[in-house]
């Protein structure tokens, strides 16, 4: 058996939806998939319409501050989650709308760039993000995904709208209270610290396998996870055309999945 525990869908900011996402899994052999959206349990419902012999796991990615950097945590669940977990992720949709519009506002104050709330709607499909804004922006004006991010909304530019995170240690209690595991999605990508000084605020495990992570980097995520008693995960955090990672190349199976499966198995 082998697991891709880091998927997104058309629910936040993925271009395929829960049913494309269950034939690529049929397909590359995947025996286990853990949908991981950006702040929405959104997926769960197109998950309850499927008739797979793949098991699908409920999860979330949430976006949380430590030291001034957005990072991001992985919760996955044994059924739905409870109505303040719910509340908050709803809270966020209204907040990513709000901040939808306004990037649209600034991107034709600042850089005569005119696109429509609606047609990015129709790109989301879900929760409205950044990447949905870049592609109405390349169908429209004809640049590159990576373009519209330099030049027009990324994080140093003009259009760019900041939004309000959750703290680590809030998001790791929000989760826990809802009986999630915890895990430290892809530590590579933090910046501004050291991810060692946070794998002992709660996690229960931490994701070794990622595109974004050579074997040099896993292998020392390895050994930070057994000397801190923490399981490990794997997956591709698959985005679809946006982003060049591949549905296949990162998962985990054999011992490492059964002792997740195990642990998830057991929440009550």
């Amino acid at each position: 058996m082998k697991a891709n525990l880091h998927i997104h869908t058309t629910c936040s900011d993925g271009t395929k939806t829960v049913k494309e996402i269950n034939e690529l899994a049929i397909k590359y052999g995947f025996d286990v998939v853990a949908i991981t959206d950006h702040d929405t349990l959104n997926a769960v419902y197109d998950i309850k319409k499927l008739n797979t012999k793949v098991k699908f796991i409920i999860g979330v990615e949430l976006s949380c501050k430590y030291k001034n950097e957005v990072i991001h945590i992985l919760g996955y669940f044994n059924g739905m989650p409870d109505s303040n977990l719910i509340d908050y992720l709803k809270e966020k949709e209204r907040e990513r709308y709000e901040r939808a519009i306004k990037i649209i506002e600034k991107l034709e104050k600042y850089y005569d760039i005119k696109i429509s709330y609606d047609k990015v709607k129709k790109k989301a499909d879900g929760l409205i993000g950044r990447p949905h804004i870049a592609e109405v922006i390349c169908a429209k004006y004809g640049c590159t995904f990576d373009e519209a991010f330099d030049k027009y909304i990324g994080d140093d530019s003009k259009a760019y709208v900041p939004y309000t995170v959750i703290s680590l240690e809030d998001a790791i209690k929000l989760l826990k209270e809802n009986k999630a595991l915890v895990v430290l999605a892809h530590p590579v990508l933090i910046k501004k610290f050291d991810y060692k000084e946070i794998i002992n605020k709660g996690f229960d495990g931490i994701e070794v396998y990622h595109p974004n992570q050579g074997e040099s980097f896993s292998n020392e995520l390895l050994k930070v996870a057994k000397e801190n008693n923490l399981f490990i995960t794997g997956g591709s955090d698959y985005h679809g055309e946006i982003i060049e990672n591949k549905f296949e190349e990162s998962y985990i199976e054999g011992n490492d999945l059964d002792i997740f499966l195990k642990l998830l198995n057991n929440l009550s």
